[in-house]
């Protein structure tokens, strides 16, 4: 192969390693054509000592006289990844072609060669190494766009990218499609009792107990705060259940307490979707999501630990329309993440305290199906409003006050539910009848409202904004035994400060 050495010389560096005096003289003289660089060693160590000034290119003989030719390659490529390097043999063997690559040569040449093709070869080396550099650092940028920075599992963007591959094979070969949402329970709590660094070994104890479960091809990953979607390509519904069964029983199991010992409950909320052949990747999500709200909703935890319920058609009847009203405050969650979770954070703390009082299982219903949806009416809110850092004006504040009246009228449409239409309407209202939007006073307020009003109050006072952090709990604690018999009802006030302390001390945090 004839090689065209009539140009100047380069500045590729190369080493070249031959025990052969005559030989490598000869390759080192030729390679002199193209580069100004060429230095030539006779042992494996001078090559190691020598090889730490740098070379972008190596030749190396596998048969040294000091130590193996592949301990030297193994050990440049070890300092010097982005070197290319040839291995010379003198025998043509499929074997001793494999360990050069594995000791890390990107090419080899057999004796007997033509120096002038050792420049060539080397030149290929060097291509072949900058391309694997190049489609390595590709594949881990990849990586790091598809995995979640906390977890360590798939995020979103792998998900819906699975997920349209998924929708597209279900629909061309007719086979089954399955998708599970899976939320954890009372995560915002979690977070405020135990804080943020317990609540994220929770996600990734959650994560891992997924990868347990989780086989191929199924897959799975985060798709939000505390958000997990499951994909079954080629799965069933009974397959998904069995899956989310294994799930569950991993949860149960979490050891959450850590070093201080605490004891928490933990629970997560499911939902499944079916593909029947013409729903979008979106669509197939949105309906496990809901059904994972249905679950929330008759959740043990928020559900029949306060009242055994009615029979599941009872309970169906009870929240038909929750998947219409959901849908609306995932659309205020869209421009204010912080609205559904102190939702449903101040939804838990209600049901907490509904415990300790004598109230009928449908004012219980209220509390579980009104307190989610409860600033349903900051839909018609402006932005600029909802996000504002700072007081609102009078006419801005006038704008906010319209919420529950706007909220209620919405519930009403869609449910006949007078109890929690009243939740929705009058969270607001203050006990010394200074609230709005009815200036309701006293026990004219109705008890769920009034219970819901102090869960409401805490869960905004203890929930960071992106324009302030949330109170102390016990700064917290300390303004609604500050307002009981003004804003707040004054017995359920102090049963609310009791209840509270008490879960805390259940869990091994001292109260205040």
């Amino acid at each position: 192969m004839a090689i065209d050495s009539s140009s100047q010389p380069g500045s590729l560096r190369v080493l070249v390693v031959e025990d052969d005096p005559t030989l490598g003289s000869l390759i080192a003289m030729i390679l002199r054509q193209f580069s100004e660089t060429v230095e030539l060693v006779e042992t494996g160590r001078e090559a190691i000592e020598r090889s730490s000034h740098g070379f972008d290119a190596v030749a190396c003989d596998i048969s040294l006289p000091d130590m193996s030719g592949l301990a030297v390659i193994e050990t440049i490529r070890a300092s010097h990844p982005k070197a290319g390097i040839v291995a010379v043999t003198g025998m043509v063997d499929v074997d001793i072609a494999v360990q050069s690559m594995k000791a890390g040569a990107d090419d080899f040449v057999a004796k007997p060669f033509e120096p002038e093709i050792l420049w060539h070869v080397l030149n290929r080396a060097l291509d072949n190494r900058k391309q694997r550099i190049e489609a390595s650092q590709a594949e881990a940028y990849r990586q790091l766009a598809y995995t979640d920075a906390l977890t360590g599992c798939p995020n979103r963007r792998f998900i819906d990218e699975f997920l349209d591959d998924a929708v597209a094979n279900a629909q061309r070969y007719a086979t089954p499609l399955t998708v599970a949402y899976v939320d954890i329970d009372n995560f915002k709590l979690l977070n405020d009792v135990v804080g943020h660094e317990q609540g994220d070994a929770v996600l990734r104890s959650l994560s891992g107990a997924l990868s347990a479960v989780v086989e191929r091809p199924d897959t799975f990953g985060r798709f939000g705060g505390d958000e997990f979607v499951l994909v079954f390509p080629g799965g069933d519904e009974h397959h998904a259940r069995l899956v989310i069964d294994r799930l569950r029983a991993r949860v149960e199991r979490f050891d959450l307490g850590g070093e201080q010992e605490y004891t928490l409950p933990t629970r997560i909320s499911t939902g499944i979707s079916v593909f029947t052949g013409t729903q979008t990747p979106r669509d197939l999500v949105a309906s496990a999501e809901d059904a994972m709200y249905f679950d929330k909703s008759l959740s043990p935890v928020q559900f029949s630990e306060i009242h055994e319920p009615t029979s599941r058609s009872d309970a169906l009847a009870k929240v038909s329309n929750l998947k219409a009203l959901r849908s609306l405050v995932k659309a205020i969650d869209r421009r204010d993440s912080y609205t559904r979770y102190h939702s449903d954070h101040a939804t838990q703390l209600a049901l907490l305290v509904a415990k300790q009082i004598d109230i009928t299982e449908e004012e219980t219903n209220a509390v579980m199906i009104g307190g989610p949806i409860h600033d349903l009416g900051k839909i018609v809110v402006p932005d600029e409003i909802l996000r504002k850092p700072g007081a609102l004006d009078a006419d801005e504040r006038r704008q906010m006050q319209e919420h529950p009246v706007v909220g209620a009228a919405i519930t009403a449409a869609v449910t006949d539910y007078d109890t929690v239409v009243n939740l929705v309407r009058h969270h607001h209202e203050r006990f010394d009848g200074e609230g709005y939007p009815g200036r309701l006073k006293g026990e004219d307020i109705p008890l769920t409202t009034r219970l819901f009003t102090i869960a409401d109050a805490y869960s905004a006072m203890t929930t960071d904004r992106p324009y302030r952090r949330g109170l102390t709990y016990e700064h917290a604690v300390e303004e609604i035994v500050n307002n009981a018999g003004t804003q707040f009802d004054p017995d359920i006030a102090a049963l609310f400060v009791k209840t509270v302390e008490e879960q805390r001390r259940s869990w091994g945090i001292e109260a205040a």
